[in-house]
């Protein structure tokens, strides 16, 4: 009988209280809103929000007040929310800037739903790249998503079966360990999804703020 094959990837990239479930649920827009906002609130895609919407035009132009569709179950992602491999690739960081007596990084959730949603990209797409088909590069997705930062740092991988085999081969390679401790980094954002073409695929966005 032949051996299956595990095949695993890692890259990197520098760069400068839940609601019920409904089929649909209508969102007033309040002031300051954006469409991923929006999404991002009830833990839904960008897209998948946009697609829900035909009659905005122009998804960068919505009002306070307009009516916005959201399809589906909806929760609002919370900590609670974070999966335990999630978690543990934030603590082993931490763990590791401890060590050699640097500031934790703060986890922001707006940004662990962009990097959730990276890690969805690739599985859909079935890529393991930087530059998404669908959110072009971690600059111009966060930008576009509205997240605040000054620079972005992106470590990403498939193929790994869970977060300490992830962590462990970031840390072996020079560059994604750097990532990890950068001395000016403030806060981080982890997403892990499973299924697709390698299985595991892990994205977390390290940014100074």
């Amino acid at each position: 009988m032949k051996k299956k094959r595990i095949f695993a990837i890692v890259i990197f990239l520098s760069f400068a209280v839940s609601m019920p479930a409904a089929a649909i649920t209508e969102y007033k827009v309040e002031k300051a809103d954006t469409l991923w906002k929006i999404a991002d609130t009830f833990n839904k895609e960008l897209l998948e929000v946009i697609n829900s919407n035909p009659q905005i035009k122009n998804p960068n132009l919505i009002y306070p007040g307009q009516t916005i569709f959201i399809p589906g179950r909806t929760g609002q992602l919370s900590n609670g929310q974070m999966n335990e491999d999630e978690r543990t690739v934030y603590e082993l960081a931490n763990e590791e800037r401890r060590q050699r007596g640097l500031k934790p990084l703060i986890m922001d959730f707006r940004l662990a739903g962009a990097a959730k949603q990276k890690s969805k990209d690739m599985m859909k797409f079935e890529y393991v790249s930087h530059n998404s088909p669908t959110y072009g590069n971690p600059t111009k997705m966060l930008r576009n998503q509205q997240i605040s930062f000054l620079n972005v740092k992106e470590n990403i991988g498939a193929g790994y079966r869970n977060a300490e085999v992830m962590f462990s081969a970031w840390m072996n390679s020079s560059i994604h360990r750097a990532n990890i401790l950068d001395k000016q980094a403030t806060h981080i954002g982890v997403g892990y999804v499973q299924g697709g073409l390698h299985g595991h695929y892990w994205t977390i966005f390290i940014v100074k703020k």
